[in-house]
């Protein structure tokens, strides 16, 4: 059997990695751990990955290019072949300035939740790992700016919305798309209620939309009160935080 190529072992090992910390979060996955998951030793591990902060590194280089590919500064990744088209989502009957801005917070909810470890343990991670603490928030402005751009042109019911308004609004929904899994991880600790990763998503785009379901005006409020009115997932509670405890 020819052996693995070392680059190949070195993104296997990420890969693994990035599996562990979002389901456990990052302090709760030792390294002893991450090689009985891999089948390889320690000296395999630190081979290609010499300290348990390289290996958040990697991955925070993984999480840099996402976002760059998801706001369009990278090529995209080939599609997949395949006969079915997507799913037309709910959101894409909204006028084209609604559209575009779904599309943008989309992409970030997605990356957020790839690499939701991340957010799961910010505060914690950031003070104790350099790349985080220099890298991520110019990152996260970045993404800020992205939502700011796509906002300037919604259907607001005030005449004018000036730029201290829209810094309002950007935030929330900044926080909505990536912050808030800290507080899924808080309410499903193992992940054992969470649906698939395009559910999640959804639901976070959701949680960000239906922020600005009051400000809008004309037929794009009544497509959020439409699809976030009922409940559930999508509703005014979307993590349950009213429901008594069982």
């Amino acid at each position: 059997m020819t052996a693995k190529r070392p680059r190949r072992t070195a993104e296997r090992i990420l890969d693994v990695t990035l599996a562990m910390f979002n389901r456990f979060g990052e302090p709760n996955v030792s390294t002893s751990q991450l090689c009985g998951e891999l089948g390889i030793s320690p000296g395999n591990l630190f081979y290609h990955h010499p300290t348990r902060d390289a290996l958040v590194a990697g991955l925070f280089v993984r999480y840099q290019l996402a976002v760059d590919q998801a706001l369009g500064e990278s090529p995209a990744a080939p599609a997949a072949d395949t006969d079915e088209p997507p799913p037309r989502a709910w959101w894409e009957d909204a006028g084209e300035p609604l559209v575009r801005l779904a599309h943008v917070a989309e992409a970030i909810a997605h990356t957020a939740w790839t690499y939701r470890f991340l957010f799961r343990d910010l505060s914690d991670l950031v003070s104790r790992h350099r790349v985080l603490e220099e890298g991520l928030p110019p990152l996260l402005r970045r993404q800020a700016q992205a939502l700011t751009q796509a906002l300037r042109a919604l259907p607001w019911r005030e005449a004018t919305v000036d730029e201290a308004a829209l810094a309002a609004w950007t935030g929330p929904l900044l926080a909505s798309l990536t912050g808030s899994t800290g507080l899924d991880g808080a309410l499903d600790p193992r992940e054992l209620l969470r649906e698939s990763g395009p559910h999640a998503v959804d639901v976070a785009l959701a949680r960000a939309l239906g922020l600005l379901r009051p400000a809008l005006s004309g037929p794009d409020r009544a497509l959020l009160d439409t699809h976030l009115g009922p409940g559930d997932a999508f509703g005014m509670d979307p993590w349950w935080l009213g429901r008594p405890a069982s």
